[in-house]
C-alpha cells in the first residue's frame, strides 16, 4: 500500500504538536521527522496557515470518531476510559488548542470538539454522577472538570489507572458536595 506523504506530514506533525506544542513545532521539524524537505510540505499546504487549517479539520475529524465512540460505548468506567487511551495524541493536540486559545482558530475549533464530546457523553455522565435529573448541572460540572482534566494531563502520567482514580475522584467530589448539602 503506497503511503500518503500529504497524510504522513498532517500525521507526524499532529503527534508532534499534541507532544511539544504549536511554539516547539515547524515545518523543518516536522520534515525532518518523516525525512522529507519543505518542498513537498509547501507543495501540500501551500504555508503554514493551510497547513494548521488541514490539521485543525484532521483534528475535527478525528474528534468526530472519538464521539461516536464515546456515545456508542456503554460505561465511563471501563468503556470511556479506554477510548481515552486510544486516543491520546488526540487529547493532548487537543490539549494544545486550548493552551493556544488565544488564536480565534484554535479556540473555535477547541470549542467544536469540546460541543461534539459534549454531546456525545453528558448522558452516561449524568449517570455516573447520579444527577440523572440534573441535565443543567451536569453539563456545568463536565465543562469544569473538562478544564481541569488538561490541566492536570501530562504524557507520564496518562494511562487508565491515573484515569480511573481521576473521574472516581471526581463523582466523590460529587456526592460529597451532594451529601454535605443535605445537612
Amino acid at each position: 500500500m503506497k503511503t500518503n506523504n500529504k497524510q504522513i506530514w498532517l500525521e507526524i506533525g499532529y503527534q508532534m504538536i499534541a507532544e511539544h506544542g504549536f511554539t516547539k513545532v515547524n515545518v523543518e521539524s516536522i520534515g525532518r521527522s518523516i525525512g522529507k524537505n519543505k518542498s513537498s510540505f509547501y507543495h501540500y499546504f501551500g504555508d503554514w496557515k493551510g497547513y494548521v487549517e488541514a490539521l485543525l479539520h484532521y483534528h475535527l475529524s478525528r474528534a468526530e470518531d472519538f464521539a461516536l465512540k464515546i456515545n456508542n460505548c456503554e460505561t465511563i468506567i471501563p468503556g470511556m476510559v479506554e477510548i481515552f487511551l486510544d486516543y491520546k495524541i488526540d487529547i493532548f493536540f487537543h490539549k494544545q488548542l486550548r493552551i493556544n486559545r488565544q488564536n480565534p482558530l484554535y479556540a473555535q475549533c477547541f470549542e467544536s470538539v469540546y460541543s461534539l464530546f459534549e454531546t456525545a457523553i453528558v448522558e452516561k455522565w449524568k449517570s455516573f454522577l447520579m444527577l440523572e435529573n440534573r441535565t443543567f448541572l451536569a453539563t456545568k460540572i463536565l465543562a469544569l472538570i473538562s478544564e481541569n482534566f488538561l490541566l492536570k494531563i501530562t504524557h507520564t502520567s496518562y494511562d487508565y489507572d491515573w484515569l480511573h482514580t481521576y473521574l472516581f475522584d471526581v463523582a466523590k467530589l460529587i456526592n460529597d458536595i451532594h451529601s454535605n448539602s443535605a445537612e
